[in-house]
């Protein structure tokens, strides 16, 4: 058999490895930042800067995405010593634009980063952010044979997985919690569960919420965090899937009303936009899953449809695929995907989809009829 894969830790876990890293030992040569969770990185950043002002380290900032950025500087203060410090961190913020190879051969960065992690001039330390690199890439194979931390600093997880689907446990709900006591605030499960779906999933968002927590004298929880959380398309395209159309339907609502967050952190309100990706998700989630139930009719087996369909991605993912298999027929699960390409059809031709025949979408693949909040239970009939 062979053997299970260790659980890479979450990024809190790796944020307090590094910040013991730092403070028990010498700099290492490199250090990678990987993974779409902004709040993340900068915190990883605002540690490694003060571990190079503790040791008296020049401090030299680049940003890829800056206007004013100069490729020329960066690459000297890889190979030039500096003046006035007996080491220097270089810091790259947005770096993986200038990993890219161009005509197949590694671009000046990429060359100049690789000889500075695998020498010893000049001195100091290399910090990449790139958000996007693989942990195969040369320079981030590069980093961790040196012996450099890489980080893969993910969003959080914020709702329950399907084969646990206690909201208690959800990993956003859970670093809130962990926040609200180092600011010294007392809340209930039932508070900040609230302030995680009014707020949304972004994490400065979240801390300043809090920070309005403690200083809202007698106002309740719901008066000081007003809702302007946001809900995401993939999410929500999960919902549909399922069948669960109370929490698509709300999902739905909150797109089309609020927008989406994008990678960057920019919300994006443009119609088009949010159907193209919830689209794609929605598609991309009911081929494999219209294949796999169409090869279990025929008498395979789930785990092994999945490998043979080359399925990859994070547990959680694996599990919502595994857990919405058995949820249909595999004529169901046909007739709703040529239902979504019905209405990709009509949106290209021309004829916008709004968020009414998405609702109505919703509806009809419903695994269970849809009740509106608050309204009053009716005894079945005979």
């Amino acid at each position: 058999m062979a053997a299970r894969k260790e659980r890479e830790p979450a990024p809190p876990e790796q944020l307090a490895a590094l910040a013991r890293q730092l403070a028990e030992g010498p700099l290492p040569r490199a250090v990678l930042l990987r993974g779409e969770e902004r709040y993340f990185r900068n915190q990883a950043l605002d540690l490694l800067a003060a571990a190079a002002r503790a040791r008296q380290l020049e401090l030299a900032r680049h940003d890829a995405h800056d206007p004013d950025f100069v490729l020329g500087r960066l690459c000297d203060d890889l190979t030039v010593a500096p003046m006035f410090a007996t080491a220097r961190m270089i810091v790259v913020r947005g770096a993986a634009g200038l990993l890219k190879k161009e005509g197949g051969e590694e671009p000046p960065f990429a060359r100049a980063a690789l000889t500075f992690v695998q020498g010893a001039a000049p001195e100091g330390t290399l910090v990449i952010e790139a958000e996007g690199l693989r942990a195969d890439a040369a320079l981030a194979k590069a980093i961790v044979a040196r012996g450099g931390p890489s980080l893969n600093l993910r969003a959080l997880w914020d709702t329950p997985p399907p084969w646990n689907p206690d909201p208690r446990q959800v990993e956003l709900v859970q670093w809130l919690g962990q926040r609200a006591r180092e600011r010294g605030l007392a809340l209930k499960l039932e508070e900040l569960l609230y302030v995680a779906s009014a707020t949304g999933n972004e994490l400065a968002a979240l801390d300043d919420a809090l920070g309005r927590l403690a200083h809202r004298g007698t106002q309740s929880v719901r008066e000081a965090v007003g809702w302007t959380g946001s809900a995401s398309p993939f999410e929500t395209a999960e919902h549909l899937c399922r069948g669960d159309a109370p929490s698509a339907v709300a999902g739905l609502e909150a797109l089309f009303q609020q927008g989406f967050a994008d990678k960057d952190g920019t919300r994006t309100l443009d119609a088009n936009a949010l159907l193209t990706v919830l689209f794609g998700s929605l598609r991309g989630k009911l081929r494999p899953t219209l294949a796999a139930a169409r090869a279990l009719a025929a008498g395979g087996d789930l785990a092994r449809v999945a490998e043979e369909l080359e399925l990859r991605g994070s547990p959680r993912s694996r599990g919502e695929f595994e857990a919405r298999v058995p949820l249909r027929s595999p004529r169901q699960w046909a007739a709703m995907l040529a239902d979504l390409a019905e209405l990709e059809r009509r949106n290209r031709s021309g004829a916008a989809v709004d968020v009414n025949e998405l609702v109505l979408y919703a509806l009809r693949w419903a695994r269970q009829p849809a009740v509106p909040a608050g309204a009053p239970a009716r005894a079945r009939g005979r």
